[in-house]
């Protein structure tokens, strides 16, 4: 682990433009949400992860905020491959290919957002990180993990890890 943790002010610069989901920027900056950096170099730490794509009970892929969205983890990705569209596939595929050719171990860096149990979101890098879980190469992953409020106002698919407020259906 790095000594010292990367700013708000910094992960913005480095991330916002990539990010798409739903993260509250004014409130992130406002508030100063705390950002550590955590390291993952083995397939359990990779199921920890979870990504912004949901699969309904169907098995199909669905929104966030659809009644029967499940998130899925990194865990989940080889078996639910055939699940995902034809785009995402061809991304995924695009970076284990990509890794495989690599020498030594594949390093990067992504942005994610704490979630209770030690569990992280993947706010960006969805396909390169599903490639790692495909495929048996070496790598180490720096997650900027923003450490903000467990709430759907900081982030909207928090919704899967908070119970639902009083008085809502």
């Amino acid at each position: 682990m790095a000594s010292h943790s990367p700013t708000p002010q910094i992960f913005t610069e480095t991330f916002r433009d990539a990010i798409r989901v739903g993260f509250n920027w004014d409130r992130f900056l406002a508030e100063k949400w705390p950002i550590e950096l955590v390291t993952l170099d083995s397939p359990t730490d990779l199921a920890r992860c979870f990504m912004p794509w949901y699969i309904g009970t169907i098995g199909d892929e669905v929104a966030y905020d659809h009644p029967e969205a499940a998130p899925m983890s990194l865990h989940d990705v080889p078996k639910a491959m055939q699940l995902l569209n034809e785009e995402r596939k061809a991304d995924i595929q695009n970076y284990v290919d990509l890794f495989r050719k690599e020498k030594g171990v594949v390093e990067f860096t992504a942005p994610t957002y704490a979630l209770p149990d030690d569990q992280y979101f993947i706010l960006d890098r969805n396909h390169r990180l599903s490639a790692l879980a495909l495929n048996a190469v070496p790598f180490r992953v720096i997650l900027w993990n923003v450490r903000g409020p467990l709430e759907s106002d900081g982030l909207l698919d928090l919704i899967h890890w908070t119970p639902p407020r009083k008085g809502s259906s």
